[in-house]
């Protein structure tokens, strides 16, 4: 007898393996099977770690549903973090990958703090703009009193 928590891991990772082949542009029969073409030991590897780090899915679980063994999942975790931080082609696929399983709203912690970064920025431009407009006040005061000064008529703005 299947349990709900089974039918939901079932129903996740049958998502997760749709949204990274459709990405990567792979056949889900190739996917399963047993090719060690690069392209898809990336795309085993992107699944189980959105399965795992994602879902908090167990690692032997995660395997069985990609037809592979619990060490060969281990090893995509230890060789995923690798990547992830050298090779910038890999860190896009796998965001992507977790984007479109996602969905758009999803946010990395990457792009929190590339928020943040142009906050700071924003926030710099509207001081500098704002201490632009007190000097073109000054300005403008020290205008109106020197036609004040030679009783000429100051303009109406």
């Amino acid at each position: 007898m299947i349990d709900d928590k089974t039918l939901q891991l079932n129903y996740t990772v049958e998502s997760i393996i749709d949204a990274v082949c459709g990405f990567i542009k792979v056949d889900k029969e190739d996917f399963l099977g047993t090719n060690r073409d690069r392209l898809l030991v990336d795309a085993r590897r992107i699944a189980i770690n959105i399965i795992t780090r994602e879902e908090s899915h167990s690692i032997s679980g995660a395997a069985r549903a990609i037809n592979k063994n619990h060490a060969t999942a281990i090893h995509y975790r230890k060789t995923h973090d690798n990547l992830y931080a050298s090779n910038a082609r890999y860190r896009y696929t796998y965001d992507m990958c977790v984007r479109k399983y996602k969905g758009d709203n999803y946010a990395s912690f990457e792009d929190f703090l590339k928020m943040g970064k142009n906050y700071r920025k924003l926030e710099s431009m509207i001081e500098d703009k704002d201490n632009e407009i007190a000097k073109l006040k000054y300005d403008i005061l020290k205008l109106q009193n020197k036609f004040r000064e030679h009783n000429f008529m100051i303009p109406s703005l």
